[in-house]
């Protein structure tokens, strides 16, 4: 999705919070992470003017 902004939104969630933490120490993973910082920053979402609303709009981006 991308905000008002211009800012780029992926959303995802963990299958558990075990799942989560296994990331944190999987080096598949930290390699996966460390190649999109190189290219993206990582915010709150909060930060997000859209965040201030009950029913958050974003604009859907369809990339192939």
């Amino acid at each position: 999705m991308q905000a008002e902004d211009r800012t780029i939104i992926e959303v995802f969630g963990w299958k558990s919070k075990e799942a989560l933490e296994a990331a944190h120490s999987n080096a598949a993973v930290q390699k996966m992470w460390g190649e999109f910082s190189q290219v993206c920053e990582y915010i709150p979402i909060g930060s997000l003017n859209e965040s201030a609303n009950l029913f958050s709009e974003f604009t859907p981006l369809n990339i192939d």
